[in-house]
């Protein structure tokens, strides 16, 4: 059986969410990483969403799905994400300022 993700509400009901869509990523991260990435003062999800057009989802059981307008920005997306549990403020700083120059 192949799984499907869907967003519902609290009460279990779709309530204008519904299925995911079939394009996109899904990858796992540390559930640390997805607390942070929660937090309502959470600067990578602000510069992220500086770069590129995007929607993501987060999962508590550590897993993201996130869709850009292209294959590439997806991915690049997403090896952003995954490398920021590990890098210090300065560091995705730099990161981010190289991208929106490119």
């Amino acid at each position: 059986m192949e799984p499907e993700m869907v967003c519902i509400d609290s009460c279990g009901r779709a309530n204008g969410m519904g299925v995911i869509g079939q394009d996109g990523l899904l990858f796992k991260v540390t559930l640390g990483l997805i607390r942070k990435l929660l937090a309502p003062d959470c600067e990578i999800i602000q510069e992220v969403g500086k770069l590129y057009p995007l929607e993501i989802v987060f999962g508590m059981n550590g897993r993201i799905w996130v869709k850009a307008k292209t294959v590439q920005q997806t991915l690049i997306l997403a090896n952003i994400l995954e490398a920021c549990e590990h890098m210090t403020a300065d560091q995705r700083k730099q990161i981010f300022s190289r991208l929106a120059e490119s």
